[in-house]
Order: C-alpha cells, then sequence, then structure tokens
C-alpha cells in the first residue's frame, strides 16, 4: 500500500499541501497546470481536494483547493502530521491527521 507522512509547515497550514514528488505516481494522471480532484476518506468524512502540478520538469505536485478547508475543519496546526496512503489500490485514499503529545514521558502520535 502506497503512502507518505509529512509533518506539516506554514505552507502546508496556510496555503497547500506540497506532497512529495516519489508519490506522484499513486495520484491521478495529471500534465501539469491544471487541478484534477481527488477524493479522500477521512474517517468518515470526504473531503475533495484539487492536485495540481506546474508543467516542466519540476512539476512540484500540491493540493489546493478543499486543503484549506480540511485544516480549518481538524484544527491543523504547524508540527501536526498528516498520513495519506491508497487503500486497496489506486484510486482510493486515506488521510489521516495527527497530533504528538507526550504520555508517561514518552511522545507520540495520537489522531486528531
Amino acid at each position: 500500500m502506497a503512502s507518505f507522512e509529512k509533518v506539516l509547515t506554514e505552507t502546508d497550514i496556510n496555503e497547500m499541501l506540497v506532497i512529495p514528488t516519489h508519490f506522484m505516481n499513486n495520484l491521478p494522471a495529471n500534465d501539469g497546470g491544471q487541478t484534477v480532484n481527488v477524493t479522500v476518506d477521512a474517517s468518515g468524512t470526504q473531503p475533495t481536494f484539487g492536485y495540481y502540478t506546474r508543467r516542466g520538469k519540476n512539476p512540484r505536485p500540491v493540493f489546493r483547493k478543499g486543503w484549506c478547508n480540511y485544516v480549518h475543519n481538524k484544527g491543523l496546526r504547524v508540527g501536526d502530521k498528516i498520513i495519506f496512503e491508497c487503500v486497496n489500490g489506486f484510486p482510493r485514499y486515506r488521510i489521516q491527521a495527527q497530533r504528538q503529545m507526550i504520555l508517561f514521558k514518552e511522545k507520540m502520535w495520537g489522531e486528531i
């Protein structure tokens, strides 16, 4: 099952989620310069993110449209982590949001 984890930065929280380039092969085809909608299972809800890439040699894949609504609804902040994965193969996706906490002097990630 293909996936990526990412600790969220200020750009990820306030503008768009920058997706690791190696994960592009697991997302719908995108020739660049256009937005493709990707629906995701997120703990009972199904937000749709606009998946966008630039044209050219450095595509820099991102989720734009719908991403900031998801961030706001989940109350995400810088330092939180998301896990984005393909479920049962392409093209079903799931996203989980986690926040780091300390429990019994141990750092761990808990679902938001």
